[in-house]
């Protein structure tokens, strides 16, 4: 889910949460770690988000985890990828005045 909010000077293009349940992986140690790998793959990508945010709104946008499966690298990177992807092609047109 995401939301456009006025960007104020000195603010990234966009801020991002997680939340992985406590219900799917009850060890804190396990939910720190999917939020690792969820993150650093967002760290790397996010890029490819930020050419698509017009210089005046700032994108606020949750990712939620929900598989009971503990995920490796190799399994968050494309799925991060392909959500930043779908969320580029489905944006609204903002006009600058918005």
């Amino acid at each position: 889910m995401y939301k456009w909010l006025p960007r104020e000077a000195g603010t990234a293009p966009a801020r991002v949460g997680f939340s992985i349940p406590k219900k799917k992986f009850r060890s804190s140690v396990h939910r720190h770690r999917v939020r690792r790998l969820i993150f650093e793959s967002w760290r790397l990508h996010k890029h490819l988000l930020y050419a698509h945010v017009p210089p005046h709104l700032q994108l606020h946008l949750f990712i939620m985890f929900t598989d009971n499966k503990m995920p490796n690298y190799a399994l968050v990177e494309p799925l991060v990828v392909k959500g930043i992807t779908k969320l580029t092609g489905t944006l609204p047109e903002v006009q600058p005045n918005a």
